[in-house]
């Protein structure tokens, strides 16, 4: 395999408790990144003066902040000079060979942008891993995103890789050629967008631009989900808010009114979360708000590629749905 530079970007936010996990995975692989790079987003629990103590090879960013999980990643992007960004959230981890396996897949491969492997959940213990935290990302005709099969107990999963929409941010590689051409307004991921759906984003902008998402299945990583929690207050919000901004910031019209009765019953589903949850008013009223920015950043980055759309049929709600996106279709296997 052609030798290749790799960094790795770590964002950290009271993240103490997982980051020896995280950094020794990191330090651990076949194909080590030439630099690491920790980002810690103002942290109250001794992060940074524990990773400053323990790793000192690691190079450590201090804000005074918390900048986000979308600013701090590209603070830490910027600050790395590899022809691909290995990203990992500081709860996860990834088995010795996960970069050298999906850095073999990628070579030749020109349109690859963007890998992950199998994301498996992790308990408390770090021992249940028959639980799928994701298998890449998928978005519906009605704009819903999800984690493939997350939460799902393991199925059979192919051998070979197979084409994504996009993968999960917890643990991915990206090449640096892609992130500079999907780039809006110097930001890779969007920054407004705080946390949640910016990996989501990232992945249509680059669908839009041609190129290709792969999940590698012989690649296994390992997510404990301590520092990002779902189904509270916190995600509830930056979800419903940046959905809309996601949207404006890739779709069209056009595409918009042929998936319109999709996203009518999308939009239902959203309305009754309002209702139950009054404090998402706020979140409506700040994606409401962005519209104007949503709009001029759509046109700042132009489609390029082919016409076909990423949309998978349906709303994104009922069982069968997420039961039958587990596995990928015949198409989109390598052969």
């Amino acid at each position: 395999m052609t030798a290749t530079r790799v960094s790795a970007v770590v964002v950290t936010w009271n993240s103490v408790r997982d980051i020896a996990s995280c950094l020794d995975s990191l330090q651990s692989q076949s194909i080590k990144p030439f630099e690491i790079i920790v980002v810690d987003n103002d942290s109250s629990d001794g992060t940074p003066d524990f990773v400053a103590l323990h790793y000192p090879d690691v190079e450590l960013i201090r804000l005074n902040t918390n900048a986000g999980f979308a600013k701090g990643n590209n603070i830490g992007i910027k600050a790395s000079t590899g022809d691909w960004l290995l990203l990992l959230n500081p709860d996860a981890e990834v088995d010795p060979k996960w970069t050298e396996r999906l850095l073999e897949f990628a070579e030749g491969n020109r349109q690859i942008g963007m890998l992950g492997g199998v994301l498996w959940r992790s308990g408390d213990d770090h021992g249940d891993h028959s639980t799928i935290d994701s298998l890449g990302i998928e978005i519906y005709k009605s704009r819903r995103v999800r984690d493939i099969g997350a939460g799902e107990k393991s199925k059979h999963i192919p051998d070979s890789p197979w084409q994504v929409f996009g993968v999960c941010a917890a643990a991915v590689i990206l090449k640096r050629e892609m992130l500079v051409d999907i780039t809006i307004e110097s930001q890779i991921f969007p920054e407004r967008f705080f946390c949640y759906y910016e990996d989501a984003d990232l992945a249509w902008r680059a669908f839009r631009r041609g190129w290709q998402a792969w999940l590698v299945p012989s690649a296994n990583g390992f997510h404990r989900r301590g520092g990002s929690p779902v189904g509270n207050r916190f995600s509830r919000y930056y979800t419903h808010r940046n959905r809309l901004w996601m949207i404006l910031r890739n779709d069209s019209f056009a595409n918009l009114m042929r998936a319109f009765p999709e996203i009518f019953l999308h939009e239902l589903f959203m309305l009754a979360r309002v209702i139950r949850y009054p404090y998402l008013l706020r979140a409506v009223w700040q994606s409401l708000a962005g519209i104007g920015a949503s709009l001029r950043e759509r046109k700042s980055l132009p489609d390029r590629g082919s016409d076909s759309l990423p949309f998978k049929l349906g709303i994104g709600f009922s069982r069968a749905e997420k039961t039958a996106a587990i596995l990928p279709t015949e198409k989109n296997i390598h052969k």
